[in-house]
C-alpha cells in the first residue's frame, strides 16, 4: 500500500506514508486514489486495450488505446475520466496528448510533399534559403546581411491563411486533424511556395534584391 488514509477534512487528507504522516490536497487524483484505490496505484479498463495504468510514480500514468501506450501526466483529467466511465472523454484526451508528443513528425509527413523547396531547421522551415517559418508559424525573409548578434532573419508580416482547409492524417490510432498553428505554418509555406508578387503588402516589406528575384521568377504567373 503507498498510501494509508488516516482522516479527511477541510479539503484535505491526513495520510501515512514511509512512516510519516502528512497531509494532502483533496483533489480528484487523490480523491479517486485514497477512497476507491485504498492509496494503491489507479487501474481501470473501459473496454479491452482502452485502459489507465499508474506507475509507480504518483500522477504519472501509461495510457493505452489501439494497441498505443503514451505518458500522461493529468491525474485529475484521468480521475474524472475514470469516475464519470467516460471512454469517448479518454480517448479524445488520449488524442489530444497523442497529438502533442506526435506533431512535429505529423507536420513534417505534410511539408515532404514539398521536395528540397523548404529544408526543416531546429527554428522551422525555410523555403526557397528566402523565407522561413518559424515552429510557431511567424514568417521571416532572409536579410542581406546578418545583424550584430548573427541574426540572419528579418520578421515578416504575413497573412496567408485564406481558403486553407483542415488536414487530416492516418495515424496508428486513427486520423487525427492538424492543429490551428500546424495549418498556419502549412498555408504560409504554400505561400512562399508560390507567393503572390502583386500583394503590395507583402512585397513591399522585402529589399529590392528578394523583389526582383520573385518578378522574375513568378512575374508570368497568375497566383490561385
Amino acid at each position: 500500500m503507498e498510501y494509508q488514509l488516516l482522516d479527511s477534512r477541510d479539503g484535505v487528507y491526513i495520510v501515512m506514508r514511509n512512516g510519516k504522516v502528512s497531509t494532502i490536497v483533496k483533489d480528484d487524483y487523490m480523491e479517486l486514489k485514497l477512497e476507491h484505490y485504498k492509496g494503491n496505484r489507479i487501474f481501470y479498463e473501459f473496454s479491452e486495450g482502452v485502459k489507465i495504468q499508474e506507475t509507480y510514480d504518483d500522477n504519472v500514468f501509461n495510457c493505452y488505446y489501439k494497441g498505443t501506450v503514451i505518458n500522461v501526466r493529468d491525474g485529475n483529467g484521468l480521475a474524472r475520466l475514470i469516475k464519470d466511465k467516460n471512454e469517448s472523454g479518454y480517448i479524445e484526451l488520449f488524442k489530444e496528448h497523442y497529438f502533442t508528443t506526435h506533431r512535429t513528425e505529423l507536420l513534417d509527413k505534410v511539408i515532404k510533399s514539398y521536395g528540397e523547396r523548404v529544408e526543416k531547421t531546429p527554428k522551422g522551415y525555410v523555403i526557397d534559403g528566402i523565407f522561413m517559418v518559424d515552429n510557431k508559424g511567424t514568417s521571416f525573409y532572409r536579410r542581406n546581411r546578418p545583424t550584430v548578434d548573427g541574426n540572419i532573419w528579418e520578421f515578416l508580416c504575413t497573412v496567408a491563411q485564406k481558403g486553407v482547409r483542415k488536414v487530416n492524417i492516418e495515424t496508428e490510432i486513427g486520423l487525427l486533424e492538424l492543429d490551428g498553428t500546424c495549418m498556419t505554418i502549412l498555408a504560409k509555406i504554400g505561400f512562399f511556395c508560390n507567393p503572390n508578387i502583386e500583394d503590395r503588402v507583402f512585397m513591399n516589406q522585402l529589399p529590392d534584391k528578394i523583389q526582383k528575384l520573385l518578378r522574375d521568377e513568378y512575374g508570368g504567373v497568375k497566383n490561385e
